[in-house]
């Protein structure tokens, strides 16, 4: 091979592997625009998907505080006839043999859902509960008037909550449950009865779903001018009788 064509050689081989280096510096470029405006899709997402959760959070708080509650309304002496009643039917099938005292106490209803971050209670409703209770029961006299209690609320429909039997409770005996009642707002009628190692006390309460004071709209009530934890004070609890 002669010098020229030594020459003409390294030129060709020279210009090939220029075109090679040009065409590879084109794709690289077109890669990374591609990667680029991947990375900007990717970050927009990211940004945009806690605001909406942002937003969507703070749409649905604002329409849960602007929904009254749905709560009845019911004087709470109607409330306080209602929940003695389940009381005494309980009582009845407890099977202690004395006339027993009650209590009424009540409190303020706070609603449910995102609006309970703000803490504060429902205007103009309340929560009442009716509290008893019976002295020297002996633990077989409790666990024998809870099973009875138990098998008569489930079939009334109750659901039972739960159950401490005598085998499997170490310092007591109790039986919690409820039913659904006439708001479904947070209206279920809570039960719970117990009686504690050492004390030979059953207690009983029976629990009201929350609801609004009428006041002077027709029905007997606190006429409005008792704040809500006052309407166990206004109340007069029923006295359980075997």
């Amino acid at each position: 091979m002669n010098d020229a064509e030594k020459l003409t050689g390294h030129e060709g081989e020279g210009g090939v592997e220029g075109k090679s280096e040009g065409g590879g510096d084109s794709g690289s470029g077109s890669r990374g625009g591609s990667a680029l405006r991947g990375v900007g899709i990717g970050c927009g997402v990211l940004v945009a998907v806690p605001l909406l959760l942002v937003l969507g959070f703070l749409v649905t708080y604002s329409v849960q505080r602007g929904t009254p509650e749905d709560y009845e309304r019911v004087a709470p002496q109607s409330m306080m006839a209602r929940i003695g009643d389940v009381s005494q039917e309980s009582y009845e099938v407890l099977g202690f043999d004395t006339a027993v005292g009650s209590d009424a106490s009540s409190a303020l209803c706070y609603p449910g859902g995102l609006e309970s971050m703000a803490d504060e209670p429902v205007d103009g409703a309340y929560s009442l509960s009716h509290d008893w209770s019976v002295e020297d029961v002996t633990r077989a006299e409790a666990a024998s008037a809870l099973k009875r209690l138990r098998g008569h609320l489930k079939d009334e429909g109750w659901d039972i909550d739960s159950y401490e039997d005598e085998a499997g409770s170490a310092y007591g005996l109790g039986l919690r449950a409820s039913r659904g009642g006439p708001s479904g707002d947070g209206g279920d009628v809570r039960a719970v009865f117990e009686w504690r190692e050492g004390q030979g006390r059953f207690d009983g309460s029976v629990h009201a779903p929350c609801a609004y004071d009428p006041g002077d709209d027709g029905d007997t009530g606190t006429g409005g001018t008792a704040p809500a934890t006052e309407a166990g004070s206004e109340v007069e609890p029923p006295q359980l009788r075997p």
